[in-house]
């Protein structure tokens, strides 16, 4: 199996194996290090600038395992706490605690995982905003033709690619909210509009009791006017107000 631009040329089989090279490449940076050499604030540069950035090219394109990330963890959280290469260190606090922000009581470390489906959700986001670009062409014609990359669908045989992009639609939906303009191209039931603490759909009255799925939001909205109907809101719609 070879290389090409920094990935493997062919993945598949056991992850483990096909990304074992990124913990070797991670282990290589940090035992070069002469830990005695170093205090907690040069140890704490060497992890953010320059351990913790050697596996982000491969993170913004694919899902480490987390069998990978752990061992990457690991070998950070005993760099941090050894006073020398032979020595794991004395372990004070959980890594979970230490990866926290400054401002709540952490140093700031990167959750790696946490960090590698944030960039993944990146990469989401550019096949909405720029459809018409080379890779979302691609993926389009590939995966979701005729839907959003955002919407439930199976796909055939999907690449490990494909997969690691959708493993991070869920945080990716956790913070979009649908703007309205027109109204058309929004499904008045299902997707998230409503500018609540968290965006949602809204909830139907209590007499709806048979809702077409596809009905957009722009049927609530007056053609002469261009404002929103609202006693046909009332009539469909719990008002917060």
């Amino acid at each position: 199996m070879g290389m090409y631009l920094g990935f493997p040329e062919f993945i598949g089989g056991s992850k483990m194996k096909v990304f074992s090279y990124v913990q070797d490449r991670f282990n290589g940076r940090i035992n070069n290090w002469s830990s005695r050499l170093l205090s907690k604030g040069g140890k704490e540069v060497q992890i953010k600038a320059v351990a913790q950035a050697v596996p982000t090219y491969v993170m913004s394109c694919y899902l480490l395992p987390q069998g990978i990330t752990n061992r990457l963890r690991s070998t950070t959280s005993n760099f941090w706490w050894s006073s020398n290469q032979n020595s794991r260190g004395l372990h004070w606090i959980a890594w979970d605690e230490i990866c926290t922000p400054k401002d709540l009581g952490g140093l700031g470390f990167r959750d790696l995982h946490d960090f590698n489906i944030a960039l993944l959700a990146k990469q989401l986001w550019r096949l909405i905003h720029y459809p018409d670009s080379l890779l979302a062409r691609v993926l389009k014609g590939r995966y979701y033709r005729h839907t959003s990359p955002l919407d439930d669908h199976q796909s055939y045989s999907p690449s490990y690619g494909w997969r690691s992009i959708m493993a991070a639609k869920p945080l990716l939906t956790l913070g979009l909210r649908k703007t309205i303009g027109t109204g058309g191209d929004t499904r008045a039931w299902s997707e998230p509009w409503i500018p609540d603490t968290v965006a949602r759909a809204p909830k139907p009255a209590d007499h709806i009791v048979y809702r077409l799925p596809q009905l957009p939001v722009q049927s609530f909205i007056r053609n002469d006017t261009k404002e929103w109907d609202t006693q046909l809101l009332r009539d469909f719609f719990i008002l917060m107000i």
